[in-house]
């Protein structure tokens, strides 16, 4: 199809999960304890509830509602035929030849934000997490050759994770796994147990994809900190995507992940890139200062390790990461429309790229296209 002459990979186009998805997809163990859509609606609109908790928390709060409303009217706007199919595989595809995508790789919408309940039972949220890569599995059915599917997996315990991981690459096609970048259960992708994890998807060949949720309720979540204070929803959504990012980011290297799985392929997705040279710069800083002491030693800058092993996305009209390239180089970045979110830019986020005459083509091209399809094993 080729847009304008460019291909175009969205790293990761959004699902937006129907209301039925655990009632079909969960298994008969855990069905009597299903996730509850509240509402007929896709996505985290559904507001669901697991376990007496509402998800995403902020669901019923008139503040936040009032903060999403212009949002939300213009995206069933737009986005009218979407909401009309409930956001199935047949409209995303429309969607995509509208936008002028070829190919997408699928996230998560609502699912991670249920399994990053810290007091969920491994073997509950291995079902979540199961019923959900069994149903996105399906849906790129649709089109195999253009809808890609990722898996997620529990972080409550890392080898049911690891095992979920390898069922979901070997036995469905996922060619990625998403990872919430905080801790869930109190646990941090760096403890050397998540070591199990690394060694799986390394052998495997697929990249782990952090990627963050405006409606977590891990007790470590940063946006759990600002709930009922001003400004919540703004102040919320502008920080949290980045913050957990560059935090997840400083554990998969200063904590020595990298080190130890040089093969591994890791990637931060939907919080910006402008920022990147400035924490590689602070990490670089503090291990020079701070790492003879631990003890683990780097064999690298931790910039290196980024920069060898590591992908982050821009947003279609983030004009700073124009800077950043001049800075780190065209490589490791990559492209997202975050097509059905009420914050994208659809149908214009390829056109608001290539509108970017900071950036040469030659850049343009490797970030739409080649970069992602490095990450992914993709042709």
């Amino acid at each position: 199809m080729a847009k304008n002459g460019y291909w175009v990979l969205d790293s990761d186009l959004h699902l937006m999960e129907p209301p039925d998805l655990y009632e079909r997809y969960l298994g008969p163990a855990y069905r009597h304890r299903a996730p509850r859509a509240t509402y007929q609606r896709p996505g985290h609109y559904a507001g669901w509830v697991l376990e007496g908790q509402l998800i995403p928390p902020w669901i019923r709060n008139s503040e936040v509602l009032q903060a999403n409303e212009e949002l939300d009217r213009q995206s069933q706007r737009v986005m009218a035929e979407g909401w009309a199919c409930q956001f199935d595989a047949a409209s995303s595809l429309r969607a995509m030849d509208a936008e002028g995508i070829d190919v997408a790789v699928m996230f998560r919408t609502s699912a991670s934000m249920l399994v990053s309940m810290d007091s969920l039972e491994p073997d509950y949220a291995l079902a979540l997490c199961r019923a959900f890569n069994n149903w996105v599995a399906d849906y790129c059915q649709e089109n195999p050759e253009r809808l890609k599917a990722t898996a997620i997996v529990p972080q409550h315990d890392p080898q049911l994770a690891a095992q979920e991981a390898c069922r979901a690459v070997e036995e469905l096609g996922a060619v990625g796994i998403i990872l919430l970048p905080m801790p869930v259960s109190g646990k941090h992708v760096h403890d050397q147990e998540f070591d199990v994890l690394w060694a799986e998807l390394q052998r495997l060949g697929v990249p782990v994809c952090f990627h963050g949720t405006s409606g977590a309720v891990s007790k470590d979540y940063i946006g759990a900190r600002l709930v009922g204070h001003p400004g919540y929803r703004t102040l919320s959504h502008a920080s949290v995507f980045p913050l957990e990012l560059m935090l997840a980011m400083g554990s998969m290297v200063l904590g020595g992940v990298l080190e130890r799985f040089p093969h591994l392929k890791v990637a931060f997705l939907e919080g910006n890139c402008s920022w990147l040279p400035w924490w590689l710069y602070r990490l670089d800083d503090q291990w020079e200062k701070f790492g003879t002491g631990q003890s683990f030693q780097l064999q690298e800058k931790p910039s290196t390790y980024f920069l060898r092993q590591c992908f982050i996305s821009m947003d279609a009209d983030e004009h700073l990461a124009a800077d950043m390239l001049k800075r780190l180089g065209d490589d490791n970045v990559v492209f997202s429309t975050d097509y059905p979110h009420p914050d994208s830019a659809f149908p214009h986020a390829v056109e608001n790229l290539l509108a970017l005459e900071e950036i040469p083509p030659q850049s343009k091209r490797k970030i739409l296209w080649d970069n992602c399809a490095r990450l992914y094993g993709l042709d």
